[in-house]
């Protein structure tokens, strides 16, 4: 890596914990805080939030302590605080042994850049390399496919029941996790959300509140500035290794340019800077990984999955994946889990791992079941 700095040696426990704690501090003080420039507990932000997810909060309140907030600027704390809050409200995803290890690989969103889906492409190339990946996502923030849109075009049945992402992930080391399906407290913020019209807090917990859990993290982010604050939110809600990236626009590893991150190695987190040569590949730029619709995503990464993808695309979807395994311990160096990568993509067992995903996700009788036939020939939800 081209640069590295350690910032931090202290480990930071995970706290869910407090997501049984409901009432240690009053919620009408939670606004007269902000207002005076001081900063709420995690515990203080985890009540305030599971309040707004069950209702109980009034638009005005809400809005003025998201607007309090953000003009003061969220901390580590008040971000944890609220995705563990979150997390806790979601409709429950089977527990799995403390041993096992399952990753994500998320962005923000929020950089309209319009690339194709690449870290959603990751995920399912990082499950064809073995690793457990619950992928936690929803549809288009910034861009024209988000990874719901996306999943939805090759007919992955997006309303499954928990048990069978579950059953997924045991059987095709891949699941779906479709944030609304999870997530129905967010109905109470929906209306604030709109009226505001300017980004929140709501906005950076997505990546946070993934309700399988997972252990290992790639999570890039829009602005440089949200690195440190979502890396030690990660620390606090539970996360030991992960990648916190903004590559020079993206909230992914970049191609173009250098890519800023924090790694999280248990307790310890280092700052890097790190460049595609890290990796072992070559330079490209911006506009040669430009995506479309959700149909012409599903076009593109249909090829990058099975092994005929244009050499920028298998690169975007090699250097993100590479991230994974190496945090994953699948490999010594960037390099080695790159050419890991590469190799299993040129296979093609990434389209049979997602066409797996597609049929097993189908097979859930206790959801509206998609079209597992609706892969690319129609462009009906380009629009959405």
């Amino acid at each position: 890596m081209t640069s590295q700095q350690t910032t931090s040696s202290t480990e930071i426990a995970s706290t869910d914990v407090a997501s049984t704690d409901l009432s240690t501090s009053s919620i009408n003080t939670i606004l007269p805080t902000l207002v005076d420039g001081l900063d709420l507990t995690q515990t203080q932000s985890h009540d305030f939030f599971l309040q707004v997810l069950q209702g109980n909060i009034e638009p005005a309140l809400m809005a003025g302590v998201l607007t309090a907030l953000k003009i003061k600027g969220e901390t580590p704390e008040e971000i944890a605080g609220a995705a563990i809050a979150i997390r806790a409200a979601a409709t429950a995803f089977p527990e799995r042994n403390k041993e096992d290890i399952v990753a994500d690989c998320v962005g923000t969103g929020g950089d309209g850049a319009n690339t194709i889906n690449i870290s959603t492409t990751a995920a399912v190339l990082a499950a064809a390399c073995g690793l457990k990946m619950a992928k936690h996502g929803n549809r288009s923030v910034s861009s024209m496919s988000g990874s719901a849109d996306l999943l939805e075009a090759f007919g992955v049945n997006l309303s499954m029941s928990p048990e069978t992402a579950n059953h997924c992930l045991a059987q095709t080391n891949l699941c779906f996790l479709y944030a609304p399906a999870y997530h129905s407290g967010f109905k109470y913020a929906g209306p604030v959300r709109k009226a505001m019209g300017i980004r929140t807090l709501f906005n950076i917990l997505g990546p946070l509140v993934n309700p399988a859990k997972p252990n290992i993290m790639l999570l890039g982010v829009y602005t440089p500035e949200l690195l440190m604050p979502m890396a030690q939110a990660l620390q606090l809600t539970g996360v030991k290794r992960a990648f916190v990236v903004h590559g020079s626009g993206l909230d992914e590893i970049a191609l173009h340019d250098k890519t800023l991150a924090i790694e999280i190695n248990n307790g310890e987190l280092i700052e890097r800077t790190i460049t595609p040569q890290d990796f072992g590949l070559k330079n490209y730029t911006l506009e040669e990984i430009k995506g479309g619709t959700p149909t012409e995503n599903a076009n593109i990464i249909k090829e990058i999955l099975s092994g005929q993808g244009k050499d920028a695309h298998n690169a975007a979807v090699i250097i993100n994946c590479a991230a994974l395994l190496y945090l994953h311990n699948k490999a010594d160096s960037l390099t080695q889990a790159a050419e890991l990568a590469a190799e299993v993509l040129a296979s093609g067992k990434g389209l049979s791992t997602l066409l797996r995903l597609v049929e097993l996700s189908n097979q859930d009788t206790s959801s509206t079941t998609n079209n597992a036939n609706a892969l690319i020939d129609t462009d009906k939800k380009a629009e959405k």
